[in-house]
Parts: structure tokens; sequence; C-alpha cells
């Protein structure tokens, strides 16, 4: 497959401040759960300048930025600032999410000047760690309200089910999700990380249905998933309903660059048991569908 015109739906970027000292930037701003995750775990550092030289070297054209699930206000607002600056300065590489929080005020106002900056949805989300009520706080219901009314994907941390342990790790109810889909029934979703296995149930009924307006990316998927998921994830739910994503620069292996992320996530999609056309889709023509991308 060519890698012209290759899509990441799913990276993470922190500029030189953060990554010299993360366990000390997240202890000064209270964001435990995310220090546990990067200094316990396989994380890997870029910062824009970084990530478009990798980029460039491993034939990515365009890649999407997800903020993360803070815990803190302040943290959300730091990165829709690192964020709106790297569009800016980068035009045409990359695309971005907006970090929410429910202390950050109201949320309309926020994902309107979102929108200014150059924002295209929010996300990464997992409001059970953001806020004691989770999706049941009112800010989140104000969030979705918008979202839904302006076309605006959100996209979802989703854990697997059965799995890895590893420091930080957090369920998600997976019936939960079910019924937020249900309420929410016309707000496009991404699931992040395979859906953590939600396609898997997909041959039940209720939840067949509740996934009609569900993506899923494949963050982390060669840390989690037996390369066979592409085929059985593609026979479950089509093939455009899969975009490709590395969690860049999350490292697959602790003595290997955080590159070989991307080259793992090309090779096993070169490698399945699709058809190319469905290939070409996954690597980024359904990104550029689902928001209207023009070359």
């Amino acid at each position: 497959m060519s890698p012209r015109g290759r899509l990441d739906a799913h990276v993470h970027g922190y500029p030189p401040v953060v990554a010299r000292d993360p366990l000390d930037w997240a202890r000064r701003r209270g964001e435990q759960h995310w220090g546990r995750l990067v200094t316990q775990g396989p994380q890997g550092w870029a910062d824009a300048q970084d990530m478009v030289a990798a980029m460039d070297r491993l034939g990515v054209e365009k890649v999407w930025l997800q903020g993360w699930y803070w815990e803190r206000a302040e943290a959300a607002r730091e990165q829709n600032e690192w964020y709106a600056e790297w569009l800016a300065r980068y035009p045409g590489r990359f695309l971005a999410s907006c970090a929410l929080h429910p202390d950050m005020g109201d949320p309309v106002s926020i994902l309107e000047d979102a929108r200014e900056w150059g924002a295209c949805g929010v996300g990464e989300l997992l409001p059970q760690v953001q806020s004691p009520r989770g999706w049941q706080d009112p800010f989140w219901q104000e969030v979705l309200a918008w979202t839904e009314r302006e076309g605006w994907p959100v996209l979802l941390h989703v854990t697997e089910a059965a799995g890895h342990v590893y420091p930080g790790r957090v369920e998600t109810p997976l019936m939960d999700l079910v019924a937020l889909f249900e309420t929410w029934s016309d707000q496009r979703w991404i699931c992040a990380h395979w859906g953590g296995g939600l396609p898997f149930y997909s041959l039940n009924r209720r939840v067949r249905k509740a996934l009609q307006n569900v993506w899923v990316d494949t963050a982390a998927g060669p840390l989690l998933y037996h390369p066979s998921v592409w085929k059985i994830v593609r026979d479950l739910l089509g093939a455009e309903k899969i975009f490709a994503a590395s969690d860049f620069p999350l490292r697959l292996q602790p003595s290997r660059p955080a590159e070989e992320g991307w080259r793992s996530l090309w090779r096993q999609l070169d490698e399945a048991p699709l058809s190319g056309d469905e290939r070409e889709a996954i690597a980024g023509g359904n990104l550029r569908d689902f928001l209207g991308l023009r070359d």
C-alpha cells in the first residue's frame, strides 16, 4: 500500500516543558492519573516539530491530535493552547480535538472558541475520571447537545473488558456506553483502542443497533490485540467504520523508538486479509469522508 495520503486518527503531543519532567508537571497540575500512565507505562514523547519530522520519515500525511481526559481544568486549557499553536504553525499536517473538563466553565463558549482555533472534535474523554457524576454531570450533557447538533465527533477512551493490567487502568463499563449511544443516537462517536472489544459484542442485536453511529480507531492495537482483529472487526462493523490510529508516540517496546508504532500499524494493515480498497479506506479514506476533508 502506498504511504501517500496516510492519516493517523489518534496521536498525542506535548511541548518540551512537559516532556522534560512529566512527573513534576503532573504533580504541579494535580494530574496524578496522567502522571502514573506516562511515567509507569510505555510512553514516548513528541512535540510538534518532532512529530512532523517523524511523519515525513514514515510517510504520514496528517494526524489527528487527541486531547486527554484531564482531572483538572487547567491542564485541559493548556492542551488546547498547545494544539491551537501547532495547527497555526504547521497548516495541513494536524487535525485537533478539544480537551474538556467540567470546571472549565460554559461548554458552549469553549466549543465555539475551539472551532475558531481549528478544532474539529472533542476527546479523548473518560468522564468517570474527570467528574464524580460521570456522564450525568450537566457539563457533559451540554457538551453532547452541542456536538450532536453541530455534527462534531466525540472520541472516547475505551478500556478492554478483559486484558492487560497496568498502572492507572480504569475499567470502561461497556453497557454504560451502549446506553449512552442509545440516548445520543445522532451523535457521531469514535471508540478508541478498537472500542475496547465492544465490536465483538455487535452479534447481540441490541448492541449492534446501538453501534450504528459508532466508529472505532486502532490506537495501541498491537499492544492489545492479535492481528486478526482487523478482519474480525471488518466483518462485524464494516471496513468503513475503522480508522487507522497508532497512539503515537506510545512505545510498543521500551527499547524501540516511538516510530515503531507507525511501522507496526502500517505493516499490520498491509498484511491484513483485506481488499486493497479496504486498506486504502482504513489508512485515510474513511477519515477524509468522516470529517469532510479536501485534498
